[in-house]
């Protein structure tokens, strides 16, 4: 056999694992030809455009005139099962049709990634069946040199429809715990609560029954009067206020987030339990440091993870003559941290693994989910939360991402 046998044969060996790799892996492969993407990419560059991001983000019709101009030269057998249409006739024309406009983003995402000098582009995205029907998926490219020269591309797409349900799924039932887990401990602090409610009410009647004196006077004094009526409108805002926390925590909704200051949050969730600080004897200590990066997160979750530690803090102090509450808060710029600490008698070390576990719990009564939650809600807002042991008690360090 000749060298040129030879190279041939070996090319046609190539070609042949390839597309036994194109048909038997169980993903879905698109071959596309992407020609008309460079050109219109080229023309952005002589009308002066260097920031594609900001360009398709500002003119989401040029994504979509990407997508019509990239033509499909082949699919493999499980794209045609996984899009539907029974051949791949309806396939073998342009990429648009099978593109939402919620998935605009990593469509250009990818042709950024691709002009960019990128190996590869990875995201999860809705993608668009025959149908119309639209499904959750992991959308992949690879970005060879010769391949992106030549004009052509292989893109993979996974089907992750049945985990993204398992993971909402997980959510809900989270979100469930969450919320039994709220109205659980407003249950443990009903005491807390009704003294707190109990403190305005009682100014409320007695500023009421002052001002009704100073009217019933032979001259009535209305200068005081207008004081103690307006100190009564102060006392009801705050009444109302404490009910609209009370309402907030104990409402089951999903999860909203939003722009929070922590150290507010903290002083809202310290509120809840100032009457059981008070009646355990145990000392506030706030080291809060000022001007906080804002975060992106739920505020009555927020709340529900400050409250379950300071209960548990109070609780653990229970043995000890000297009993204080410390409530630290800091951060660097990217990342704040949240430190709830007690001079109780610490926790055993072999608890220590375990205390974030689903049901574990040292309390008699204690069903074992408040840290358990607690993790889950602070993972859900990409931070962490740790315990450690102090040479006097312990400490519970929550950190949590600033927004960007």
């Amino acid at each position: 056999m000749s060298e040129r046998d030879n190279t041939e044969q070996k090319l046609r060996d190539s070609e042949y694992r390839y597309r036994n790799m194109f048909q038997a892996m169980a993903v879905s492969f698109w071959e596309l030809d992407f020609k008309g993407v460079g050109a219109m990419l080229r023309e952005m560059r002589a009308t002066g455009v260097k920031d594609l991001a900001a360009h398709f983000a500002a003119n989401p019709a040029i994504v979509r005139d990407m997508m019509a101009a990239t033509r499909v030269l082949d699919v493999n057998d499980l794209t045609v099962t996984l899009f539907g249409g029974g051949d791949k006739a309806p396939l073998m024309d342009s990429v648009e049709p099978f593109w939402p406009d919620v998935s605009n983003h990593v469509f250009a995402g990818s042709v950024i990634a691709a002009v960019s000098g990128k190996p590869s582009f990875m995201a999860e995205c809705k993608l668009r069946a025959v149908d119309g029907r639209e499904f959750e998926t992991l959308f992949t490219a690879c970005f060879p040199a010769e391949s992106v020269a030549d004009g052509k591309l292989l893109i993979g797409v996974i089907d992750v429809s049945e985990r993204v349900r398992a993971q909402e799924m997980l959510q809900r039932v989270q979100a469930e715990f969450a919320h039994a887990a709220r109205v659980s401990m407003l249950g443990e602090l009903t005491a807390s609560i009704a003294h707190e409610v109990n403190q305005p009410l009682a100014a409320i009647a007695t500023n009421a029954s002052a001002g009704l004196r100073w009217l019933n006077r032979p001259e009535p004094n209305l200068d005081e009067a207008r004081t103690l009526i307006a100190n009564v409108g102060a006392d009801a805002r705050r009444a109302a206020d404490i009910v609209a926390r009370v309402r907030d925590m104990a409402q089951h909704r999903k999860p909203e987030r939003g722009a929070v200051q922590l150290n507010a949050v903290i002083g809202e969730a310290l509120a809840f339990v100032r009457h059981e600080m008070q009646h355990h004897e145990v000392a506030l200590v706030l080291d809060l440091a000022p001007d906080l990066p804002i975060i992106d997160g739920d505020r009555t979750q927020l709340q529900q993870v400050i409250v379950n530690l300071a209960v548990n803090a109070i609780q653990a102090m229970a043995p000890s003559t000297s009993r204080q509450l410390i409530v630290r808060s800091a951060s660097d710029g990217e990342k704040i941290t949240i430190a709830v600490e007690d001079c109780g008698p610490g926790i055993p070390p072999e608890n220590l693994p375990r205390l974030f576990e689903s049901f574990f719990t040292t309390k008699d009564n204690g069903m074992g989910m408040g840290l358990a939650i607690c993790r889950s809600i602070i993972e859900a807002h990409g931070g962490s939360i740790e315990a450690r042991n102090l040479d006097c008690g312990a400490t519970f360090v929550v950190t949590l991402p600033a927004s960007a």
